[in-house]
């Protein structure tokens, strides 16, 4: 009987160990899917502010994100303030195409004009030379000169004619530009710049600290996956020194903003900044 149990007790402890090992590695990795959680958490709630969705209460997003059934009502929220954001960055981008069609046909109108204005000024410059030519002869044929007199005049009315129009085409031109201008603008501030994720875990190292101005130049750019407006935590050995937002980004380098509300101590050159 004890030897028909033997082999049974090996069974029950191999079967414990492998328990046993199995609870210790999802022990271990528990941690890491609870931060991987937080940080998805954390990027859907800075999107929602990015888009600058109506009613936008971040910690009710953050707590709703937390809760598994109202997690994918929080979720078609965003994507759906996403797609009205697209929607009318499209809409304000076909503004702006068709405001600059009009704006080259307008250019065109008054290329034309110009055109037909240089050639009424030219002719009214022959016309003045004849005219001299006639006074001279003004005994012998004073009846052609009121004839080109009065043709003058017709001219200079013809300018005068052209040069208004000449004037109200350079204000609508004045006027389209500026509604370019306004468009472009609008499509510059709607066009989200920070919707490119960070790589996890992407660090690099101050280089230039310039507690003048407020910023600091970093030894990493977009090469390294780095986007303009993110926000990165600076580190010096295991202490958190203070937060930067990234200002401009160039190929492997940028220019970062010091968050001052989160400095615990002042940055320097060799500090880490980390994602």
């Amino acid at each position: 009987m004890a030897k028909a149990l033997k082999p049974l007790v090996v069974v029950l402890l191999v079967l414990s160990l492998i328990s046993l090992v199995l609870g210790t590695i999802l022990f271990l990795q528990r941690g890491e899917i609870k931060d991987r959680v937080l940080k998805n958490e954390q990027a859907v709630v800075k999107i929602a502010e990015n888009l600058h969705m109506d009613g936008l209460d971040t910690a009710k997003l953050a707590e709703q994100l937390k809760d598994t059934k109202a997690m994918q009502v929080a979720l078609d929220s965003v994507s759906v303030s996403a797609m009205n954001r697209y929607e009318e960055l499209q809409n304000t981008k076909t503004d702006l195409e068709n405001k600059t069609a009009e704006l080259d046909k307008t250019t065109k109108e008054l290329a034309t004009t110009k055109t037909e204005l240089a050639a009424a000024q030219t002719k009214v410059t022959e016309m003045t030379d004849a005219l001299a030519q006639k006074e001279a002869e003004v005994a012998q044929a004073k009846s052609q000169v009121d004839q080109l007199e009065q043709d003058k005049t017709a001219l200079q009315t013809q300018i005068d004619d052209l040069n208004n129009q000449l004037v109200k085409a350079e204000e609508e031109m004045r006027d389209l530009q500026d509604q370019v201008a306004t468009l472009d603008k609008i499509v510059k501030e709607t066009t989200p710049t920070g919707n490119r994720p960070l790589p996890l875990g992407l660090t690099g190292k101050i280089t230039v600290v310039n507690s003048d101005w407020n910023f600091v130049v970093l030894d990493i750019g977009s090469e390294s996956g780095l986007v303009r407006d993110a926000q990165m935590l600076v580190h010096r050995a295991d202490k958190l020194i203070g937060k930067v937002r990234i200002s401009n980004v160039q190929k492997d380098m940028a220019i970062a903003e010091i968050m001052t509300d989160w400095e615990q101590s002042p940055i320097r050159e060799g500090d880490y900044v980390l994602y």
